[in-house]
This record gives structure tokens, C-alpha cells and sequence, in this order.
């Protein structure tokens, strides 16, 4: 079960990365009633150049338990971008229940706000061997690639910028009651209509924040002092579309098609749904291709339901990282946060009352090849 978490962020964190970590395993271990040497296993999904501004920084698990003097049985690098903690969770279940390991720390994010200025984004992420023969144009990266998806959604089934921007409104509206979000005042669907483009039709407040910061999240068979229910995964899949975009039948649909498939969970019995939001239209493709609704017809269905924690059907109750920031390039942790904070009864200010399911998906890397569906609950 997961004992123990935690979640660090910072706009721009001053001392190294490896401080803010240990600031997030500490919180994450004394809400578990562990320590340190309780720690049997690692697992890691680290943003690249994320610790000291060091890009060769290959092998997180290992360097982070010569660090923290932790002598794990199991290490495992979950590298598919922010979905990965997902995973990781998955694993972990396993691996505990196949005496592998006692008690694992899951951990995603790091330090990069002393790479955005070095334009690391645009020129360290490889996406694929083909990337010269697919980036034609200098400027090309998730925004200007999930740009083009908005655009074709649209021009396919007259999606509009204020459908859009009503996920982004009613997500501020979630974060507005949510602490630890960044950002934090109203917005109406004129103020995103009304924000600059950034890469068209995408417009600022449509698009996340990248910040440092990272999430741990510990699974333990230990009896501890924990205070956390006994949170099972109900259902669990995943899904890897390895071909860029350009080869896929289409670009509107993303590989959450298969990995809700797999999960195979009626959504008539989810309380609150956390998705992965780098983009709203990131929100509206996951929730076409998990079920949700039926695709092309999202935009009606936002105008038509109250997505916030107080309305009909919760998504991203916390604000998600829209308003959080997103730590390292990667939303994974921020949606498990509160995914775990509602399923415990946790979310001061924002509680969706009687919370017993909540059904996460993660889509990762640069371009959406990557998916993972994740349900938890209390099993009865």
C-alpha cells in the first residue's frame, strides 16, 4: 500500500536538486512512520540535467541511494516521461507482493529551472532516431506539436478556443481553493481567449508551467505508522505507441485508447478523474480515448458539465499542473498527489466528499507515444 507521500514544487528552487529531493523523501517518510533504513528498493524517473545541470546524469536510482546511503534490493530507471510514477506504483505493487522488496520510493521530477534559459527543451530532447527527417522546422516541440493536434481536433470537429478554455477555467477554479498551486486567481474563458498565442490556436494560459520540484511517493508491506487508508490498484494498464505522430493513422487520438482498454474499468463507479494536462487539449483527448465521452464530441461535453470538484464530473480536482506547475516536464506526480489526498481525505478546501475510486491517466514523452492508466481505491 502507499504509506507515505509528498510533494515538493518551487518556481525556481536555490539550492541543488538533490536538496529538494531529500526535502520530499523526508516529508513523505515521516508521514509513512519510516526512515531511511526501511528502504529496500528504488525507483526513479529524474528530468535530465536535473541535478547539478549535469545532462549525462544516466542512472538516478543508483546515484540517489549512494547519496542517501540506501542499500536497495530492486532499483528500476522508469524512463517514458510523465507517466512514468504511474508505472513505478504498478511496479512496486508487484514487486512487494513477489517479496522482491519490503518498502520502495517512488520518485519523479528535479531541478530544470536552470535549463529553461539554456533552451534545453528545444534542443536536448530527442525524440526519436527519425527526429531530423520529422522536426523541419527549428522552433518544433510539445507546444507546437500539441498546437497542431488543437488544430486538427477543430478543423475535424469544430472544436473552439472557448471549449478549450473552459477546461482552463474550471481548473483555476479547482486550484483557486488548492494551496500548493501556483497560480491561484480566477480566470474567465475572455482572460485565456485574451492571453497571448503562443503557438497557434494554443494561447499562454492553455499551457503548463514548467517549474522544479519533485514528487515521492513510498509503497510499504510494513506495519507503520501511517495513517493512510489501504489504497489497492483496482485496475492498471498501459500502452507504447513507439512511432512518431506523423505515422499514426491520426494525431487526434493518443495511445490512452489502448491503455483504458486494458484497464477495464466501468468510469460509472470513479468518484474523480485525474488527468494528465500539459495542454487542455491534453485534458480533452484523454477523455475521448478513456471513454469519457465519445471522440470529436468533447467540446459540447465540456460545455455541458461541470468539471470542477464540486460538479458532476471532477477532473483534476487539485487544479492540476495548469496551476501547480509542472515539475521537470513531467504532470505524473502532481495527478497521483491528488489522486492520494482525495482518496484519504486530505484535500482541504477542495475534497470531493466520499471519495472511494479515482482513476488516473498519464500520457508521456514528447510527442503522446506513451500511456498509462492507473484506478485506486480502497478494495471491498
Amino acid at each position: 500500500m502507499i504509506v507515505g507521500f509528498a510533494g515538493k514544487l518551487s518556481k525556481n528552487y536555490e539550492k541543488d536538486g538533490i536538496e529538494l529531493l531529500k526535502e520530499a523523501i523526508d516529508e513523505a517518510l515521516e508521514m509513512a512512520g519510516l526512515n531511511y533504513a526501511d528502504i529496500d528498493g528504488i525507483m526513479a524517473n529524474i528530468g535530465r540535467g536535473s541535478f547539478h545541470g549535469n545532462k549525462t546524469y544516466l542512472n538516478p536510482p543508483a546515484q540517489i541511494s549512494e547519496y542517501f546511503g540506501i542499500k536497495p534490493k530492486i532499483i528500476d530507471h522508469v524512463q517514458y516521461g510523465g507517466p512514468s510514477v504511474l508505472s513505478m506504483i504498478y511496479r512496486a505493487y508487484k514487486a512487494i507482493k513477489t517479496g522482491d522488496a519490503e518498502t520502495i520510493l517512488c520518485i519523479q521530477g528535479g531541478k530544470i529551472s536552470h535549463l529553461k534559459d539554456n533552451h534545453f527543451q528545444k534542443t536536448d530532447i530527442i525524440d526519436s532516431p527519425f527526429d531530423d527527417y520529422i522536426k523541419i522546422y527549428d522552433q518544433m516541440s510539445p507546444i507546437s506539436d500539441y498546437a497542431m493536434v488543437a488544430y486538427r481536433h477543430s478543423k475535424l470537429f469544430g472544436t473552439t478556443d472557448e471549449q478549450r478554455a473552459e477546461i482552463a477555467v474550471m481548473q483555476r477554479y479547482n486550484a483557486s481553493f488548492n494551496p500548493k498551486a501556483l497560480f491561484r486567481n480566477p480566470i474567465t474563458v475572455e482572460d485565456v481567449l485574451q492571453s497571448r498565442i503562443v503557438s497557434y490556436p494554443l494561447h499562454l494560459l492553455e499551457i503548463v508551467y514548467p517549474i522544479d520540484g519533485f514528487h515521492v511517493f513510498v509503497v510499504s508491506k510494513r506495519s507503520s505508522k501511517s495513517a493512510l487508508r489501504n489504497i489497492d490498484i483496482l485496475a492498471y494498464g498501459e500502452a507504447h505507441w513507439p512511432n512518431p505522430p506523423a505515422e499514426w493513422d491520426d494525431i487526434i487520438y493518443t495511445p490512452a485508447i489502448e491503455s483504458a482498454k486494458r484497464a477495464s474499468f466501468d468510469l460509472n463507479r470513479v468518484d474523480t478523474f485525474q488527468l494528465y494536462d500539459s495542454f487542455t487539449i491534453t485534458v480533452m483527448l484523454q477523455m475521448e480515448d478513456i471513454g469519457l465521452v465519445e471522440k470529436g464530441k468533447v467540446g459540447q461535453f465540456v460545455e455541458s458539465h461541470d468539471l470542477t470538484f464540486k460538479g458532476d464530473v471532477p477532473i483534476n480536482t487539485g487544479g492540476g499542473s495548469l496551476n501547480t506547475g509542472q515539475p521537470a516536464y513531467m504532470s505524473g506526480g502532481v495527478i497521483l498527489e491528488e489522486a492520494l489526498l482525495q482518496l484519504n481525505d486530505m484535500a482541504d478546501g477542495h475534497q470531493v466528499k466520499g471519495t472511494d475510486v479515482v482513476f488516473l491517466n498519464g500520457i508521456g514523452w514528447w510527442s503522446r507515444k506513451h500511456s498509462v492508466t492507473l484506478v485506486l481505491g480502497e478494495r471491498k
